[in-house]
């Protein structure tokens, strides 16, 4: 049975690799992944993955949840993310597009960069994780 990974003010290795797994499942099943990153929030002190496609918009967040629960079980009974934990996110959303001036990746790249304590047109990003960032 696989268990959910406890996520909290610090970003963990399995917090990590659990992502690159999930994301790296969601190509597979063609999820369309544009942007995939870690997002640490400071006023509620946690973090959050998100997760952008253009399906989002085209099926709704609904059915993209439903895909990234079908991913899920695919990848079996190694520690998994919770679904509370990530954030099915439209192209347009505005952290998205930030971290997207920030950081450009190639389309089907999982990446790992860090980008903390900068200011992105006069938004400031305490701490970052990127896999992908290629609109």
């Amino acid at each position: 049975m696989a268990k959910d990974i406890l996520v909290a003010d610090r970003l963990t290795d399995i917090m990590t690799n659990s992502a690159a797994h999930l994301i790296a499942q969601l190509d597979k099943n063609d999820a369309q992944i544009k942007s995939a990153f870690w997002f640490f929030n400071p006023e509620k002190k946690m973090w959050r993955l998100i997760l952008a496609s253009p399906l989002v918009s085209t099926e709704g967040p609904r059915l993209f949840y439903k895909r990234i629960l079908k991913a899920t079980k695919e990848l079996g009974d190694d520690e998994l993310i919770c679904l509370h934990d990530i954030t099915a996110s439209t192209m347009s959303n505005k952290i998205v597009q930030l971290i997207k001036t920030a950081v450009a990746t190639k389309n089907n790249d999982i990446s790992d960069i860090r980008y903390s304590k900068n200011a992105v047109n006069g938004t400031f990003i305490e701490d970052s994780l990127i896999y992908r960032s290629s609109l």
